[in-house]
């Protein structure tokens, strides 16, 4: 089975240097390499561009490296989004939606926590350049946002009231 791998890949790849005296090439060119598990079941995957997930549509194309379960479905990955300038870790929830991201937007950074789908906290630097971190309720509301301006200036807003009594 590797043997049959080994040459499957070798017929695939086009190696753009020549040998060192009768080792491994000194370069491989592929567009997709895919590392499968000991039941042969694909784990990690290596592309340019990556496929969509099982049973999902990407918006956009993805090059990078994607991480599967075991029964192939992507569970998170390393990943590059030209068409919307978007570069991020990111692991995915049980349900299929990305539940922690580390990334750079637009070249801002930006950590993202997500539960039931919904934005809860996100930490990050604006446009303007203010650090800030926002968090938000089970709906995906924001409700508490602090920010540090890029000079220093500090700001609370949207802090939520109590709850009306009973």
């Amino acid at each position: 089975m590797l043997l049959l791998s080994g040459g499957a890949l070798a017929a695939c790849a086009t190696p753009s240097a020549g040998r060192d005296a009768g080792g491994p090439p000194s370069s491989l060119s592929v567009r997709e390499l895919t590392i499968v598990d000991e039941h042969g079941q694909p784990r990690l995957r290596l592309g340019a561009p990556l496929p969509s997930p099982k049973g999902l549509e990407r918006a956009v194309k993805a090059y990078g490296i994607q991480f599967m379960d075991p029964s192939g479905h992507e569970i998170g990955g390393l990943a590059m989004l030209d068409a919307i300038n978007f570069r991020g870790l990111c692991f995915d929830s049980e349900e299929g939606y990305e539940a922690m991201c580390m990334s750079l937007m637009k070249g801002k950074p930006n950590i993202t926590f997500r539960h039931d789908w919904k934005e809860r906290i996100v930490i990050g630097v604006e446009e303007n350049g203010a650090a800030s971190v926002v968090l938000h309720d089970a709906q995906g509301n924001p409700h508490l946002r602090l920010e540090v301006s890029k000079d220093g200036q500090t700001r609370v807003e949207g802090v939520t009231p109590a709850p009306a009594s009973r």
